[in-house]
């Protein structure tokens, strides 16, 4: 195993998300001096990058998921603190539209896929830590409070496996925590 040096992101940045859509990457917002609402792909076949539409909302520390070949970049933090913002970039048509809100603002927080649906885990508010999860259907743009983590964190790793909802570890007043929700119906 080793690694291998490729092509440079042509905007540095930091507090990012990131999407796969059709075997394209694509980098979006993130952190570098000011908020960013900048959005590259790359394509690995041809070791290459390009610009995309602008995402509305300069945002930090976000959350990105795609389901349907759409990638949503969720919550994250912008000039003013957490924000709730949902908005989805189709990569067919290169354009940007604004989906209902989070019910809660966050940022640093987890993003999961099941079954079409995004599930937010944790991250902070404007001035807390967060247990709280909610479920985003794209079909009907709506979002739905599931059931909270047993302890609130921030900067957990979230990942899906079958049909499960994984959070593992982050920061909860300095202990770690793993946790699997088992009481969700994942339909």
């Amino acid at each position: 195993n080793f690694w291998t040096t490729l092509n440079p992101m042509p905007t540095p940045r930091s507090r990012l998300g990131a999407g796969v859509v059709n075997g394209i990457l694509y980098a979006v917002g993130g952190l570098n001096g000011d908020n960013l609402n900048t959005v590259e792909a790359y394509d690995p076949s041809t070791d290459t990058w390009t610009t995309k539409a602008p995402m509305p909302t300069a945002r930090q520390s976000l959350a990105v998921g795609v389901v349907n070949g759409i990638l949503y970049a969720v919550g994250g933090s912008g000039d003013a603190g957490a924000v709730n913002t949902v908005e989805a970039f189709d990569p067919a048509m290169n354009t940007w539209s604004t989906k209902a809100p989070m019910l809660t603002a966050r940022y640093r927080f987890g993003l999961g896929v099941i079954n079409g649906r995004l599930y937010a885990v944790g991250g902070y508010g404007d001035r807390s830590m967060l247990a709280s999860v909610e479920a985003y259907n794209p079909a009907t743009n709506t979002w739905t409070p599931k059931a909270p983590m047993q302890k609130a964190r921030v900067s957990q790793g979230v990942g899906v496996a079958g049909r499960m909802l994984y959070s593992i570890d982050g920061c909860c007043m300095g202990r770690t925590i793993h946790e699997v929700n088992t009481n969700w119906a994942f339909t």
